[in-house]
């Protein structure tokens, strides 16, 4: 949002109970341990204390503004309050799986830790959380928040560079060396949102950005959001937290404050509809995205849809063809002019292109080049760029303006019309092959669509790569361990497939976190990168989970017979296994391995179990080997068999 000095002067106004106890007792303090260092740099003005308050003021009437709306595709344009929409979630830690409930934000959630990772999927309420985290701490005076959205970082505009733009006053700029010093004091509270968001080709350089400004600015608290990234593996001295799902009750309780801002009444009614068709709805039902959009295409049609893909169906349906609630019924008329499926040849085409590009961010002149793109690869679709744009903005909202930027309004969406073109595409095996191939984990939503969009094409290419792999893997690996009990055996190389862990002695790397890591790159094959770090009382488990691992938690969750979740409730083990205490080890097929001995045999793959059941991992899925080769078998003979079949003979 862009303010003017009279805009800003009313947020500081409105906000002044909140922002005086935080100038009092986090800001002066600041100010007067660095007095003579301020008097030393001779910064212009800024050594004037009521200048350096007042200018401080309109920050945090900026960003306790910014917390207090939130944009949701359910009420589209409309300034929602946060307090009116958000829903308390639950946040689990990958550490000892404790819950807390994130009602009220204190400093007692953040300071046991000081870094925090906020690691889900997509839809279930990161940012708005962000925005709830962020008021909170002003209202509650429990220090100064900065919110960074990291989509705005590139290789040229780094994280203080992004700080400064934030704190500086819409008339001045403060010093940036300044800046740096108070940063340096700490006790700020810096939410940096999506970290999945960064640019593909930059996130290599921001992601070091991020890590060297966290090490200087380290005395101060961090909280970063994401969806599961390889990446995060940088960050493992960060304590990780996934959001629980929501319960049936929550889900219900969350529509009922839909309900309250509505114009029209339909939560009671939709609640009833759940409740008699509860198993219909029930995976739809766990993420706070889904149950807005449940909300919206009940109130277009009064239907509760079978599966996630005849839900986004009915979203698109809803959003084209849907009436204003707050003006009896009126339908907005589309500029571009389009029907509902020209309108879609579009959108599908801008989707996959953006996909491709890792962007949901854009000026309006990048989004208007990239409409234009779009609109070359469809022939005989004739309409005017800035009309289509509009549309996207108003008439048919799968867009959000903030600002000077325009977004997708949900990621979710874009990768709904990019896996609707793949499945309409005539090069779609080409496709699929690539994305495979790329191991892209941006992609992975764009599959779960597919896969019921064309779970044809998904299986003859997809699983049949994925169990291909498999079968080689199982068929090579631990040939010649036969003093293993067979079962014992089977289930080690199940649970290995695309996943490398690494041992390592807790005693000896417990304040070497990043030597630790280094350590491991190199001892990991095929470059692999570790994604997630498992404390035991003894042991670091350092997990590398490639590509078919997260396509497996995928398959898991479609419920894919050849997929199996471990269900054992004995998950304990000694930690007695005895390795050289100053070496980190890579579980593999290595007979030589003090890990591979008779004795530790066993213990090891029971830690391997529990890592495989923590928050964050592939939640206990793993790969049945007979079911594995019957399926193999399966898709190999239908390949075969349309190879041989000529479908258009008659024609």
């Amino acid at each position: 949002m862009e303010y003017n000095l009279e805009t800003v002067k009313d947020l500081v106004t409105i906000a002044k109970p909140f922002i005086d106890p935080l100038i009092s007792s986090f800001l002066k303090p600041k100010l007067e341990r660095l007095g003579k260092w301020i008097k030393k740099q001779d910064i212009n003005g800024q050594l004037d204390e009521p200048w350096f308050e007042n200018r401080f003021e309109e920050y945090l009437g900026r960003t306790y503004a910014f917390c207090q709306n939130v944009n949701i595709l359910l009420f589209q344009n409309q300034q929602i309050k946060i307090r009116d929409i958000y829903y308390p979630l639950t946040l689990q830690s990958s550490k000892d799986r404790k819950e807390v409930k994130i009602d009220k934000f204190s400093i007692t959630h953040i300071q046991p830790y000081k870094k925090i990772l906020i690691s889900d999927t997509a839809g279930m309420g990161k940012s708005t959380m962000v925005k709830w985290i962020g008021s909170q701490i002003i209202e509650n005076s429990i220090g100064i928040p900065i919110i960074v959205e990291l989509r705005n970082l590139k290789e040229s505009h780094s994280l203080l560079d992004e700080i400064c733009n934030q704190i500086n006053p819409i008339d001045a700029s403060f010093n940036k060396d300044l800046i740096l010093k108070f940063l340096e004091l700490g006790n700020f509270i810096i939410l940096l949102d999506g970290f999945d968001e960064l640019l593909t080709k930059d996130q290599e350089v921001i992601t070091k950005d991020i890590r060297e400004f966290i090490n200087k600015a380290s005395n101060n608290y961090f909280l970063m959001t994401s969806r599961p990234e390889s990446a995060l593996a940088t960050f493992g001295d960060f304590q990780s937290f996934n959001i629980r799902p929501l319960e049936k009750e929550e889900a219900f309780e969350l529509i009922l404050k839909y309900d309250s801002i509505c114009p029209i009444k339909i939560g009671e009614k939709l609640i009833t509809e759940i409740d008699q068709s509860f198993n219909q709805a029930k995976e739809l039902l766990k993420n706070p995205f889904l149950v807005s959009l449940i909300y919206s295409t009940y109130t277009y049609n009064k239907d509760i849809p079978s599966n996630k893909v005849s839900f986004y169906e009915e979203i698109y349906f809803a959003l084209f063809k849907r009436h204003d609630l707050s003006k009896d019924g009126w339908t907005r008329p589309k500029k571009s002019k389009l029907d509902i499926q020209q309108f879609r040849t579009l959108l599908r085409q801008l989707a996959f292109d953006t996909a491709v590009l890792g962007t949901i961010v854009y000026n309006e002149s990048e989004l208007t080049s990239y409409i234009e793109l779009a609109k070359g690869k469809c022939p005989g679709i004739v309409f005017k760029s800035a009309d289509f744009l509009d549309d996207l903005l108003s008439s048919v909202p799968l867009f959000q303006r903030e600002g000077a930027k325009l977004k997708w309004a949900h990621k979710s969406l874009q990768d709904y019309f990019a896996a609707d073109f793949i499945a309409y595409n005539s090069r779609k095996v080409e496709i699929l092959e690539r994305i495979y191939t790329s191991e892209r984990e941006g992609f992975l939503n764009i599959l779960d669509f597919l896969a019921e969009l064309d779970y044809k094409t998904f299986r003859q290419i997809v699983i049949h790569k994925l169990l291909r792999k498999f079968i080689q893997f199982y068929d090579t690996s631990y040939a010649d361990f036969t003093d293993i009990p067979v079962n014992d055996l089977k289930y080690r190389k199940s649970i290995t497939f695309a996943s490398s862990t690494i041992i390592a002695n807790r005693k000896n790397f417990e304040k070497r976190a990043e030597e630790l890591f280094t350590l491991a790159s190199t001892i990991f094959e095929n470059a692999q990168q570790a994604n997630r770090v498992i404390t035991a009382t003894h042991f670091y488990l350092i997990v590398a989970d490639q590509f078919e691992g997260k396509i497996i938690d995928l398959l898991l969750q479609k419920s894919i017979p050849f997929v199996k979740k471990d269900l054992s409730e004995d998950l304990s083990y000694r930690e007695k296994v005895k390795i050289p205490q100053k070496e980190l080890f890579l579980v593999n097929d290595d007979l030589k391995s003090p890990l591979n001995t008779s004795k530790n045999f066993s213990e090891i793959t029971q830690i391997l179990r529990h890592s495989l059941r923590g928050p964050g991992s592939r939640q206990g899925s793993f790969i049945d080997p007979d079911l594995a080769r019957h399926e193999l078998a399966q898709i190999e003979n239908e390949i075969a068999r349309e190879q041989l079949i000529d479908n258009f003979k008659d024609i």
